[in-house]
Protein backbone atom coordinates (compact mmCIF):
# COMPACT_ATOMS: atom_id res chain seq x y z
CA UNK A 1 0.00 0.00 0.00
CA UNK A 2 2.84 2.42 0.86
CA UNK A 3 4.55 1.67 -2.47
CA UNK A 4 1.35 2.33 -4.41
CA UNK A 5 0.80 5.60 -2.56
CA UNK A 6 4.42 6.68 -3.15
CA UNK A 7 4.13 5.80 -6.84
CA UNK A 8 0.89 7.81 -7.18
CA UNK A 9 2.52 10.82 -5.49
CA UNK A 10 5.53 10.61 -7.80
CA UNK A 11 3.32 10.43 -10.91
CA UNK A 12 1.23 13.37 -9.71
CA UNK A 13 4.33 15.48 -9.02
CA UNK A 14 5.85 14.58 -12.39
CA UNK A 15 2.62 15.58 -14.14
CA UNK A 16 2.46 18.90 -12.28
CA UNK A 17 6.09 19.82 -12.88
CA UNK A 18 6.10 18.94 -16.57
CA UNK A 19 2.56 20.01 -17.38
CA UNK A 20 2.83 22.60 -20.17
CA UNK A 21 -0.44 24.28 -19.14
CA UNK A 22 1.10 25.40 -15.83
CA UNK A 23 2.78 28.77 -16.27
CA UNK A 24 4.69 30.80 -13.75
CA UNK A 25 3.48 34.26 -14.78
CA UNK A 26 6.48 35.96 -13.19
CA UNK A 27 8.88 34.35 -15.69
CA UNK A 28 6.88 34.98 -18.88
CA UNK A 29 6.52 38.20 -20.84
CA UNK A 30 2.81 39.09 -20.35
CA UNK A 31 2.44 40.56 -23.86
CA UNK A 32 3.85 37.39 -25.39
CA UNK A 33 1.61 35.19 -23.24
CA UNK A 34 -1.54 37.14 -24.22
CA UNK A 35 -0.66 37.37 -27.92
CA UNK A 36 0.12 33.65 -28.02
CA UNK A 37 -3.34 32.79 -26.66
CA UNK A 38 -5.13 35.56 -28.63
CA UNK A 39 -3.08 36.11 -31.82
CA UNK A 40 -5.28 38.97 -33.08
CA UNK A 41 -4.79 41.05 -29.93
CA UNK A 42 -2.10 43.76 -29.84
CA UNK A 43 -1.18 45.13 -26.43
CA UNK A 44 -1.09 48.94 -26.15
CA UNK A 45 -0.83 49.34 -22.35
CA UNK A 46 0.87 46.92 -19.96
CA UNK A 47 1.59 47.18 -16.24
CA UNK A 48 2.84 44.59 -13.77
CA UNK A 49 2.42 44.75 -10.00
CA UNK A 50 1.99 42.54 -6.94
CA UNK A 51 -1.62 43.30 -6.03
CA UNK A 52 -2.07 40.90 -3.12
CA UNK A 53 1.28 40.92 -1.31
CA UNK A 54 2.32 37.36 -2.28
CA UNK A 55 5.57 38.60 -3.90
CA UNK A 56 4.30 37.47 -7.34
CA UNK A 57 3.34 39.96 -10.01
CA UNK A 58 -0.03 40.17 -11.67
CA UNK A 59 -0.12 41.67 -15.17
CA UNK A 60 -2.67 44.17 -16.48
CA UNK A 61 -3.06 44.73 -20.22
CA UNK A 62 -5.24 46.82 -22.52
CA UNK A 63 -5.33 45.89 -26.19
CA UNK A 64 -5.87 47.83 -29.40
CA UNK A 65 -9.36 46.31 -29.65
CA UNK A 66 -10.27 47.77 -26.23
CA UNK A 67 -10.10 44.62 -24.12
CA UNK A 68 -8.77 44.82 -20.55
CA UNK A 69 -7.06 41.63 -19.35
CA UNK A 70 -5.56 40.41 -16.10
CA UNK A 71 -2.93 37.69 -16.08
CA UNK A 72 -2.83 36.48 -12.50
CA UNK A 73 0.28 35.09 -10.79
CA UNK A 74 -0.67 31.56 -11.89
CA UNK A 75 -0.67 32.60 -15.54
CA UNK A 76 -4.46 32.49 -15.96
CA UNK A 77 -5.69 35.09 -18.45
CA UNK A 78 -8.95 36.77 -17.41
CA UNK A 79 -10.94 39.15 -19.61
CA UNK A 80 -12.07 41.91 -17.25
CA UNK A 81 -13.83 44.39 -19.55
CA UNK A 82 -14.39 45.15 -23.22
CA UNK A 83 -14.76 48.46 -25.12
CA UNK A 84 -12.09 50.47 -23.34
CA UNK A 85 -11.44 52.84 -26.22
CA UNK A 86 -10.77 56.57 -26.12
CA UNK A 87 -12.01 58.81 -28.91
CA UNK A 88 -9.42 59.81 -31.50
CA UNK A 89 -7.27 62.82 -30.58
CA UNK A 90 -7.86 62.26 -26.83
CA UNK A 91 -5.55 60.57 -24.32
CA UNK A 92 -5.26 56.81 -24.80
CA UNK A 93 -6.74 54.47 -22.18
CA UNK A 94 -4.55 54.05 -19.13
CA UNK A 95 -4.12 51.74 -16.14
CA UNK A 96 -3.58 53.25 -12.67
CA UNK A 97 -2.39 51.30 -9.64
CA UNK A 98 -2.83 52.97 -6.28
CA UNK A 99 -2.79 52.20 -2.56
CA UNK A 100 -6.14 52.41 -0.70
CA UNK A 101 -4.81 51.07 2.61
CA UNK A 102 -1.53 49.78 4.03
CA UNK A 103 -2.25 46.27 2.74
CA UNK A 104 -4.43 46.86 -0.31
CA UNK A 105 -3.85 48.18 -3.83
CA UNK A 106 -6.55 48.89 -6.38
CA UNK A 107 -6.51 49.15 -10.14
CA UNK A 108 -8.35 51.79 -12.15
CA UNK A 109 -8.77 52.03 -15.90
CA UNK A 110 -9.49 55.42 -17.44
CA UNK A 111 -10.46 56.34 -20.98
CA UNK A 112 -11.77 59.50 -22.60
CA UNK A 113 -14.48 60.49 -25.06
CA UNK A 114 -15.84 63.75 -26.45
CA UNK A 115 -16.57 66.39 -25.53
CA UNK A 116 -14.43 66.17 -22.35
CA UNK A 117 -15.57 63.04 -20.52
CA UNK A 118 -13.38 60.67 -18.54
CA UNK A 119 -14.66 57.20 -17.61
CA UNK A 120 -13.07 55.48 -14.61
CA UNK A 121 -13.63 51.90 -13.52
CA UNK A 122 -11.94 50.90 -10.23
CA UNK A 123 -11.26 47.30 -9.22
CA UNK A 124 -9.88 45.35 -6.30
CA UNK A 125 -8.06 42.03 -6.63
CA UNK A 126 -9.78 39.03 -5.08
CA UNK A 127 -9.71 35.29 -5.78
CA UNK A 128 -7.42 35.58 -8.82
CA UNK A 129 -9.47 38.22 -10.65
CA UNK A 130 -10.47 41.86 -10.50
CA UNK A 131 -13.85 42.86 -9.05
CA UNK A 132 -15.36 46.19 -10.15
CA UNK A 133 -15.96 48.44 -7.15
CA UNK A 134 -16.63 51.82 -8.76
CA UNK A 135 -17.66 53.10 -12.18
CA UNK A 136 -17.92 56.86 -12.67
CA UNK A 137 -17.86 59.39 -15.48
CA UNK A 138 -16.53 62.87 -14.96
CA UNK A 139 -17.59 65.21 -17.72
CA UNK A 140 -14.91 67.61 -16.47
CA UNK A 141 -12.42 64.90 -15.47
CA UNK A 142 -11.52 62.32 -12.86
CA UNK A 143 -8.45 62.34 -10.62
CA UNK A 144 -6.90 59.70 -8.33
CA UNK A 145 -5.07 61.29 -5.41
CA UNK A 146 -1.92 59.79 -3.82
CA UNK A 147 -3.91 58.55 -0.81
CA UNK A 148 -6.28 56.54 -3.05
CA UNK A 149 -9.15 59.03 -2.91
CA UNK A 150 -10.92 59.51 -6.24
CA UNK A 151 -12.31 62.90 -7.29
CA UNK A 152 -15.03 63.21 -9.91
CA UNK A 153 -15.49 66.61 -11.58
CA UNK A 154 -18.85 66.99 -13.26
CA UNK A 155 -21.31 69.59 -14.55
CA UNK A 156 -24.24 70.24 -12.21
CA UNK A 157 -26.81 71.89 -14.48
CA UNK A 158 -29.17 74.61 -13.24
CA UNK A 159 -32.88 74.22 -14.14
CA UNK A 160 -32.87 77.67 -15.77
CA UNK A 161 -29.76 76.83 -17.86
CA UNK A 162 -26.05 76.90 -17.34
CA UNK A 163 -24.02 74.80 -14.93
CA UNK A 164 -21.52 74.88 -12.10
CA UNK A 165 -18.58 72.61 -11.43
CA UNK A 166 -19.46 69.92 -8.88
CA UNK A 167 -16.97 67.66 -7.13
CA UNK A 168 -17.73 64.22 -5.76
CA UNK A 169 -15.19 62.39 -3.60
CA UNK A 170 -14.96 58.59 -3.33
CA UNK A 171 -13.01 56.95 -0.50
CA UNK A 172 -12.43 53.22 -0.06
CA UNK A 173 -14.01 51.67 3.04
CA UNK A 174 -12.44 48.39 4.12
CA UNK A 175 -15.32 47.62 6.47
CA UNK A 176 -18.00 48.17 3.80
CA UNK A 177 -15.85 46.71 1.00
CA UNK A 178 -16.84 49.57 -1.33
CA UNK A 179 -16.16 53.18 -2.22
CA UNK A 180 -18.16 55.67 -0.19
CA UNK A 181 -19.13 58.88 -1.95
CA UNK A 182 -19.29 62.35 -0.41
CA UNK A 183 -19.56 65.92 -1.63
CA UNK A 184 -21.81 66.68 -4.58
CA UNK A 185 -22.72 63.25 -5.93
CA UNK A 186 -24.36 62.97 -9.37
CA UNK A 187 -28.04 62.11 -9.23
Amino acid sequence: MKRVLALLCAVAMFGFIFNPSYVNASTVNPKTLLEKKFPRERVTVSKSVDLNGDNKKEHLLITESGNFYLINSKGVIVLIKENIISDDELDSPDIHIYQVSKKEKHVAVTFNYFPSNTQLDAYNYKDGTLKKKLSIMGDQGVKILKNGVIKQYWKNFYPEGGWKLAIATYTWSNTKNKYVGSGELPR
